[in-house]
């Protein structure tokens, strides 16, 4: 067995919660604090610029007011950032579905 799973055996039934609950409660709280993170590294590169969204962003670099390098980069990895948060998201949807089984 899973030194996880024998964990969440333990903490449940120490605590008095439903193992299952236990579970889906970590995993939702992880996959917020990831949520949290990569929200906290979008803002991070949107305030080094001034702006406010990835379109403004675009425009800006295309502008020239933002230099191509590492602008691109920049771009691109907000692009990557907004793609996981909405992963992240459909994730914590799931689960929370989950929950309601």
């Amino acid at each position: 067995m899973s030194g996880a799973i024998e964990a969440a055996k333990i903490v449940s039934k120490d605590l008095g919660i439903n193992e299952d609950a236990l579970i889906r409660e970590g995993i939702g709280e992880y996959i917020k604090n990831r949520i949290r993170a990569c929200m906290r590294d979008r803002l991070e590169i949107l305030s080094r610029y001034k702006i406010s969204s990835i379109d403004e962003f675009e425009k800006k670099v295309h502008e020239g007011t933002i230099p191509e390098h590492p602008g691109w980069e920049d771009m691109i990895t907000l692009e990557n950032l907004d793609n996981s948060i909405a992963k992240l998201k459909r994730e914590l949807t799931n689960i929370r579905n989950i929950s309601l089984s």
